[in-house]
Parts: C-alpha cells; sequence; structure tokens
C-alpha cells in the first residue's frame, strides 16, 4: 500500500502512514473476509515493484525494523483485528451478517454506520474521514458512547461535540 502511495505522489511518510491506517480501518470494519498483505501493519515497501513473485528475497522480505519504528500502527491493527474477530457477523461465520446501518451526512469527506452487534448486546458506531479539507473542523454526537480506537488519539474523549480530525477512524461502543 505504501508503494501505491509513493507512486501517486505522497511521499511524506506522516502523511502515508495516515493514508494507509484509515484505508486498512475501513477494509478492517466492514463485513465479510479482510485480507490484507503481510506487512501493510508497519509501511512495508517492495521499493515500488509491483510484481515481485521473481523478485530477490531482499525486495520480498519483511523488514522488522519497521514494525519496531511503527509499533502504534501495529497496536491499532491489533484493535481493528479484535474488532473483527468479536463483533458479531463482521467476519461472516455461520452467525451470520450484523446489523448495518451505513449513512451519509453533510459532514465534508466523512461517512459513518451502526452495528448492533446482538449477540454481544452492544452497539457500535464507526466514523470515517478522509483528509481533504483538512482545515475543516468536525464534530459528531458521540454522547452516551465509550472509546473503543481512534486511529489518530488513544485520548480522546467523547460527547456530543467529538472533533474527528482528518484521516481518523473512530469505533465508539455503548
Amino acid at each position: 500500500l505504501v508503494d501505491r502511495f509513493a507512486a501517486a505522489g505522497i511521499t511524506d511518510e506522516i502523511t502515508a502512514k495516515k493514508m494507509a491506517i484509515l484505508s486498512n480501518s475501513v477494509v478492517f470494519t466492514s463485513q465479510g473476509i479482510t485480507f490484507m498483505l503481510a506487512g501493510e501493519e508497519f509501511l512495508r515497501t517492495k521499493g515500488g515493484d509491483h510484481n515481485s513473485y521473481q523478485s530477490s528475497y531482499e525486495v520480498n522480505e519483511l523488514n522488522y525494523d519497521l514494525k519496531i519504528k511503527h509499533q502504534d500502527m501495529v497496536e491499532i491493527y491489533k484493535k481493528l483485528l479484535s474488532f473483527k474477530q468479536n463483533v458479531n457477523g463482521m467476519h461472516l461465520d455461520k452467525e451470520g451478517c450484523a446489523n448495518l446501518t451505513i449513512s451519509s451526512n453533510s459532514l465534508a469527506n466523512t461517512f459513518y454506520y451502526e452495528i448492533a452487534d446482538t449477540l454481544n448486546g452492544k452497539t457500535y458506531i464507526v466514523y470515517h474521514r478522509n483528509g481533504a479539507f483538512a482545515d475543516e473542523e468536525i464534530s459528531v454526537d458521540l454522547s452516551g458512547y465509550e472509546l473503543y480506537l481512534s486511529t489518530t488519539d488513544n485520548n480522546k474523549v467523547l460527547s456530543e461535540n467529538t472533533i474527528v480530525k482528518p484521516f481518523e477512524t473512530i469505533i465508539a461502543v455503548r
């Protein structure tokens, strides 16, 4: 994924990191089977080699120094994986699909959905915001919810005026 960003001209590592987390948080909070390439959780690169089947070991290896460098990303991916595995219906096992309500609103570059986890008696709300119009402040009402995950702020306090930052995913639960 980080190689795709570089090919698009996005070379700033901080921006690429935020974009990678946002991209995969959408995948991990969607119903169905989740696919992720090894190393995405720590910005693995193949140096732009888009078809490395016959490339060298050096191109295909997992550089675990990147895992140490991006440990914060690894922790976010662990939470996303736990969400995917433990919320009823997200992984489409014999229990079937979770009750999912997708909503759009007038908030620029933001979409959200509510997930009713009937097996565990919980309701989740998931907000995703892309990085366009980063100077606009977007707030949402998450009063009555507890933070499960914010991809940009582990100490985020949820309220009736919760700010959703550019490139952020918020998962709230009640």
